[in-house]
């Protein structure tokens, strides 16, 4: 029998990367997160699994979800695409809310819970690769604080080069960081390309935004994709070969 629980039940996904990720919390406690590094083709057949698993382990516990939390971009189109549908999908069938949480974001308070003792000096700087020399973006204060919007970011040695580069310690991390490295002289900063984002960084923001009743309409919410999609046609297929 499923028992009413207290505390909320939370199922979250992350699709927005090569990385598909999802965890599951009851209250404070995080039960499990199941992480899958990939190609973002592979979501859609990846995904629906792990839910059923982590679903299941909740039923074995007497749980079921209170709300579906859903990384909300910027990322992958087709990576949102097919978080979010998952995440309808779960809400409709469940009669529970959806919860949005910044990509961007969850990286930042991620990458925060592995540093110790911050100091006031210290910006983060999650970015996710858009191709080329474009990043998704955000900056965060030590504290895991937004001090700006998601933004896409076209990197060059002028790009973000100001006085605040020059009084703070500067993280730049995630898939699109690889891109920062020797790209400003002169500035004290540090790049690691190798952090990736998991579902379970969402689940103190995720708290909060339960807490607060944050839902999104889930008839009109979307992803928030921050470019329009573009679909690339093959040569062959323009030249009618």
């Amino acid at each position: 029998m499923i028992q009413k629980q207290e505390a909320p039940v939370l199922l979250m996904i992350d699709t927005a990367t090569p990385v598909c990720s999802l965890a599951i919390a009851h209250g404070e406690e995080l039960i499990a997160c199941h992480t899958e590094q990939g190609r973002r083709g592979e979501h859609a057949a990846v995904a629906g699994p792990i839910a059923e698993q982590l679903i299941a382990e909740l039923e074995s516990r007497g749980l079921s979800p209170d709300a579906i939390v859903v990384s909300a971009g910027p990322g992958s189109y087709t990576g949102l695409r097919i978080g979010s549908s998952l995440a309808k999908g779960l809400c409709q069938g469940y009669g529970i809310p959806l919860i949005a949480i910044s990509t961007l974001e969850m990286m930042a308070q991620g990458y925060l819970a592995s540093i110790s003792n911050p100091t006031d000096t210290l910006r983060l700087c999650p970015m996710i690769d858009a191709r080329r020399m474009e990043v998704y973006t955000a900056t965060f204060d030590s504290k895991g604080n937004r001090l700006s919007e998601d933004k896409p970011c076209v990197l060059s040695a002028d790009t973000l080069l100001d006085d605040e580069m020059r009084s703070y310690r500067y993280h730049f991390f995630g898939s699109g960081a690889g891109k920062c490295s020797g790209l400003w002289e002169g500035i004290d900063y540090v790049v690691v390309e190798s952090f990736a984002p998991e579902a379970r960084y969402m689940h103190q923001l995720a708290l909060g935004a339960y807490e607060r009743g944050a839902f999104v309409d889930l008839a009109y919410w979307t992803p928030n994709y921050l470019k329009e999609y573009v679909a690339v046609v093959a040569q062959n297929k323009v030249l009618g070969r």
